[in-house]
């Protein structure tokens, strides 16, 4: 099927292209076919009174071990819009870093500035 093709009138930008594409539509034809199976699967153990779960716990979704992970409560706000929060987990936000450069303060100081801080 594949070899009835004729790519040779194909410039190298068209062949990339043409793999790009490809490779696009295997991933979508792999992830729908893991989604049908999936629902087949779940379709057939009702049948019987299972659920997938009570089969295989661990393709439960959420964390690892099939755990979800608590939402974690926002500790510092940015005052100039309150909607910006940080739980003080990963990565600072792009508004502390600014906070940070323009007070010329470091982390540890930030963190004890009373205006920042969200009080449960």
């Amino acid at each position: 099927m594949a070899s009835d093709i004729d790519l040779s009138g194909l410039n190298i930008d068209q062949l990339a292209d043409l793999v790009t594409k490809a490779q696009s539509e295997m991933a979508s034809r792999e992830k729908q076919r893991r989604k049908d199976l999936r629902s087949d699967l779940e379709r057939r153990l009702a049948a019987e009174g299972y659920k997938l779960d009570d089969i295989c716990p661990e393709l439960r979704s959420g964390g690892a071990n099939g755990t979800r992970r608590r939402k974690i409560p926002a500790k510092l706000r940015n005052p100039q819009n309150p909607n910006e929060t940080w739980t003080r987990v990963g990565r600072s936000p792009k508004w502390v870093q600014a906070i940070l450069q323009e007070r010329g303060i470091d982390m540890v100081a930030f963190k004890a500035i009373p205006m920042y801080q969200i009080h449960a």
